[in-house]
């Protein structure tokens, strides 16, 4: 049930669905200078497999781009990348390996596979987190463990059983979301959900684990319970957790994906700098924020990502839109401004289908990766203006899933 939910959470669609084609063999080295890593996924018709492509590009200029040169991994496969180094963990297709994969980029296009690491069947995988050059942490979603691992060889060298700490009788796994090192204090927060793959009903709190990385020994559980907002952050959603000028650490919040309407509330909770408790005065229900040029209320983090001075930039869920989980376009792109209190619509940008909502920053530019009524591809979007790319700068052959700058 665990993997059909985040399959949900992160399955990616085209409009003008193709049949996946079978694994490939990885492209030939090549000579050229890379500087862009480009994910795309394209499924099969009936939006439950599929395939991902991994690339490297020179630029990032106006280019249609294919899958020819590509790496084929697992469908709906998250990356990570630290460094020069990218982590590509277990797709969601039916016969996709549970394995992380540890590619290594050279400068050029070629990405030149460096380790593997076998990992549990159904553990959702999804995020990594650095303390040191020999040490990580490995959110383990699907069985409610963290991982400690060797970045560079891949290897376990310890874990964190958060199993006392779930929630529901019977319930083992408090589903751990994307980890974040703060200050003394790695904070992983704990989504807690039921076999039915959303929030208890008697649990409408926020969790999150603070542990000390010294010891690896979870210190203690925080909660808010005031807002009601459940949910903190995605298994892949490495943005969605991060901290602002202030050194506040916020938490994006999905609460049941506008599923159900008995958790509406949604939006950010907030653990203050030098603290390790929540404090609930900073946290946010958007659901009750109109957001400006719609007639629409916000709605579950679909994707987040902070440009600091308050501003996130993020993907809204709008349960009104959805009608089909897999096909809906109902994600729709916003401003959010954590100081005012505001959403705004950014015009130019189509609303996307729930699994085109990665965002990422390039220079002063935010890039957005859109699959909707425009063609699929990344655009930009200039915070300073507002302004929107005249079409995609890179469109994909594919809904477009990642992307990754590596200068």
């Amino acid at each position: 049930m665990k993997k059909y939910f985040l399959r949900i959470a992160c399955l990616s669609l085209v409009a003008l669905v193709v049949a996946s084609c079978d694994k490939k063999e990885e492209p030939a080295p090549s000579g050229d200078a890379g500087k862009v890593l480009v994910q795309t996924v394209v499924i099969n018709q009936d939006g439950m497999n599929g395939s991902s492509y991994l690339q490297v590009i020179p630029d990032f200029t106006s280019q249609s781009l294919d899958n020819k040169n590509s790496i084929q991994v697992g469908f709906d496969a998250p990356v990570r990348v630290i460094g020069k180094d990218v982590y590509v963990f277990p797709g969601f297709g039916p016969t996709d390996a549970s394995v992380l994969t540890k590619y290594t980029w050279d400068g050029t296009r070629t990405l030149q596979k460096t380790a593997t690491l076998q990992l549990p069947s159904g553990s959702l995988a999804g995020g990594l987190v650095n303390y040191n050059s020999e040490k990580a942490y490995l959110p383990l979603f699907g069985i409610g463990k963290v991982w400690i691992i060797n970045p560079i060889t891949l290897t376990k060298t310890g874990e964190i059983d958060f199993s006392e700490y779930a929630h529901g009788e019977g319930d083992t796994n408090a589903d751990p979301g994307y980890a974040f090192l703060r200050g003394d204090y790695l904070y992983v927060p704990l989504c807690q959900l039921t076999s039915m793959q959303k929030p208890y009903s008697d649990y409408k709190q926020a969790d999150c684990a603070v542990i000390d990385p010294k010891t690896d020994k979870v210190l203690h559980i925080a909660s808010e319970k005031t807002s009601k907002i459940t949910f903190p952050t995605r298994p892949f959603g490495k943005d969605m957790i991060f901290t602002d000028e202030s050194n506040n650490l916020y938490m994006a919040c999905v609460s049941a994906f506008g599923m159900d309407d008995h958790f509406t509330e949604t939006g950010f909770v907030c653990i203050p700098d030098g603290k390790t408790e929540f404090d609930a005065s900073l946290s946010w229900d958007i659901s009750k924020t109109t957001i400006e040029g719609t007639a629409y209320k916000g709605g579950p983090v679909a994707y987040s990502k902070y440009i600091g001075n308050g501003k996130v930039i993020a993907y809204l869920m709008i349960p009104e839109l959805q009608n089909a989980a897999y096909i809906s376009r109902y994600s729709m792109p916003v401003v959010i401004d954590l100081k005012a209190k505001t959403i705004k619509q950014i015009k130019g940008l189509s609303i996307s289908d729930p699994h085109s909502v990665f965002i990422e920053t390039y220079k002063d530019l935010v890039v957005i990766a859109s699959n909707g009524e425009k063609d699929p591809g990344f655009y930009t979007y200039d915070p300073k203006t507002g302004k929107v790319s005249n079409g995609a700068v890179i469109a994909t052959t594919g809904n477009p899933y990642h992307i990754h700058f590596f200068e």
